[in-house]
């Protein structure tokens, strides 16, 4: 688990230096991205919104593997609770 967080550490590093991701991350240090060709700009959005969105669900993995109880009961709803 933890070379997987360090892996996504040093690619949410790398996206926060895109103009199109600076939104979305908190460790934006003023970087600004080289500059691209406006052609290029598009694939920095995807790039972006496909890490975020694989982190998310490896958080949401993670924190029912870690949750009490068993995680084959856990429902939907609520990662802290069995049914």
């Amino acid at each position: 688990i933890f070379g997987v967080l360090a892996s996504y550490a040093s690619a949410v590093e790398r996206i926060s230096a895109f103009e199109s991701c600076s939104e979305f991350t908190s460790t934006h240090h003023g970087k600004k991205a080289e500059h691209q060709p406006v052609e290029g700009r598009w694939k920095e959005a995807l790039v972006c919104q496909y890490t975020l969105e694989r982190l998310f669900s490896f958080s949401i993995l993670t924190a029912r593997v870690f949750a009490a109880g068993d995680p084959a009961q856990h429902s939907e709803g609520s990662a802290h609770r069995c049914s």
